[in-house]
């Protein structure tokens, strides 16, 4: 019966999406993992249990009632800690199961579990990516990388280092959905729209932020890394804005160095200025 439906879940989405390109599971040492830990934890907990019955007992009858907590603490506590690694592996393995992204040509399907969600291309506003190192100092051995994607019906979802090739799956998303979004921004901004990017919004005179306005012939240096998109002026003036504050900031940093050299090579000509 799950075969048949299954089946029928992938023809649908073939109809609605198009045919499947790639496909995204859960990775292979994390699958292993979950599961792993919920054994461990549950016979570690039904051994540490026995222990401290063991110990109860002992301490009863040779100590009498007094001499039970400080004889039987140590293997409760062992108890309780098994317990607790054995329910976050449960919840892990709960969590994740059937967990996959589908990627098709004209959209996307999301599941974990029973929870099904399918996205077109054309659906997807904002998408945001973070990486998180972990290490110490200057040292790391680690990152974790983190797609936000918003939808223009509210819908939001996070996809995270869980899955496999996620720089892969990122990297698809983005040659999927960026270039619709840039067609959109270019056709605002030709028919003289402001473009908002969270904070920050494109004129024509140049970029602004609340009062603070850098004009496109004065701006400098544009920079985007460390979590921080950074614009200088020729004479010193900078804007510093979290990258996760702006929406498809990758998007706006290519329109902002766009209409910068645009508008910087037409400043000597009255033209009308479009991307």
């Amino acid at each position: 019966m799950s075969g048949s439906l299954t089946e029928n879940n992938a023809i649908q989405a073939h109809h609605t999406l198009g045919p499947l390109l790639r496909e995204h599971r859960l990775r292979r040492e994390l699958a292993i993992l979950y599961p792993t830990l919920a054994i461990l934890g549950l016979s570690g907990t039904a051994i540490a249990a026995v222990w401290t019955a063991w110990r109860w007992l002992f301490a009863f009858n040779n100590y009498g009632a007094a001499a039970i907590w400080r004889w039987t603490t140590p293997a409760l506590l062992t108890a309780l800690g098994f317990a607790s690694l054995g329910i976050l592996g449960l919840i892990l393995t709960w969590r994740s199961r059937g967990f996959r992204i589908n990627l098709h040509t004209l959209g996307m399907v999301y599941r974990r579990g029973r929870y099904k969600e399918k996205l077109l291309w054309n659906q997807i506003q904002h998408v945001h990516t973070s990486a998180v190192s972990y290490g110490f100092s200057n040292i790391a051995w680690g990152a974790k990388t983190i797609l936000k994607i918003h939808t223009s019906d509210g819908r939001q979802l996070h996809l995270t280092h869980a899955l496999t090739d996620m720089n892969g799956l990122v990297e698809f998303i983005k040659s999927q959905v960026y270039p619709g979004l840039l067609e959109e921004y270019r056709r605002k901004y030709n028919q003289g729209d402001p473009l908002s990017f969270g904070p920050l919004i494109l004129t024509a005179k140049g970029v602004q932020r609340e009062d603070q306005m850098l004009q496109w012939e004065d701006l400098g240096r544009i920079s985007l890394g460390r979590g921080m998109l950074s614009l200088e002026t020729i004479d010193g003036q900078r804007i510093r804005i979290p990258a996760h504050r702006v929406p498809n900031v990758e998007i706006c940093t290519q329109l902002i160095e766009h209409l910068r050299s645009r508008q910087g090579a037409n400043h000597s000509v009255n033209t009308k200025k479009q991307l």
